[in-house]
């Protein structure tokens, strides 16, 4: 009699456990399956919460919590992001899409020292991204870092560039929409001009405005540069002439 009750006892837990997980499973099967329908919808909010629900369930090591940083990078839910990112990068430390989009994070929550020194990370793996190179000069000439930026632009000076566009400050409130290698020689030039070198930031605005002749701002760049080096010949030139008499 003892025997069949502990028989009977065993086999209570062993399908209920089993009933237990067989729920679970249906459970995040069914989530899974509001998750599509809610990415197949653009239900944004029904997708995060299909989506909090499978990570409860999983727990930390679902990989739903990928899909879950990749959603709130999407919606621009920055803060969020990082927070899972962060998570993210506790186990994978070397991640270099996720420290690229941190940067990215950082830099549009105003962080701009955060964003370089990560910015920085991923530039050290990847040397020959011209564009990442070009971003992390353009934030470091930000933050007047200005031997820095000339650095990492110099190591950029052999590459050959992407076909493709970036916006720049332009002339008066609208940005100038231009070929990267266009803006990286106009960076070059106030790069140039902040270290004192009027001669070189005058050859590099002009290389810009040879590669994309409507650069108005690299134009109005270069035009400065020359009346100020005129303006310091004929400086040099009085002082001469004071001195000689």
């Amino acid at each position: 009699m003892k025997t069949k009750l502990l028989t009977a006892l065993i086999a209570l837990i062993f399908y209920g456990g089993y009933a237990q997980k067989l729920t679970v499973q249906k459970y995040t099967d069914i989530q899974k399956k509001v998750l599509e329908n809610a990415r197949r919808y653009a239900d944004g909010e029904a997708y995060r919460d299909a989506l909090y629900r499978i990570i409860a369930v999983e727990g930390e090591n679902s990989p739903y919590l990928d899909t879950l940083a990749a959603f709130y990078f999407g919606k621009g839910e920055m803060i969020s992001f990082l927070r899972v990112s962060d998570q993210l990068l506790a186990k994978r430390p070397g991640d270099q899409d996720l420290l690229l989009k941190q940067a990215i994070a950082y830099e549009a929550l105003g962080d701009l020292k955060k964003a370089v020194e990560l910015y920085e990370k991923v530039f050290a793996a990847q040397p020959d991204n011209v564009e990442l190179g070009y971003i992390l000069a353009w934030d470091q000439y930000k933050l007047k870092r200005v031997e820095e930026a000339y650095n990492t632009l110099m190591k950029l000076k052999d590459k050959k560039f992407p076909d493709r566009k970036v916006a720049v400050p332009g002339v008066g409130q609208q940005p100038e929409v231009v070929p990267l290698e266009a803006a990286y020689y106009n960076l070059l030039g106030l790069v140039a001009y902040d270290l004192h070198n009027l001669d070189l930031a005058a050859r590099y605005f002009g290389k810009a405005v040879e590669i994309h002749p409507q650069f108005q701002s690299a134009k109005q760049n270069k035009a400065a540069v020359e009346v100020m080096k005129q303006k310091l010949l004929g400086d040099q030139k009085e002082n001469g002439e004071q001195k000689g008499k």
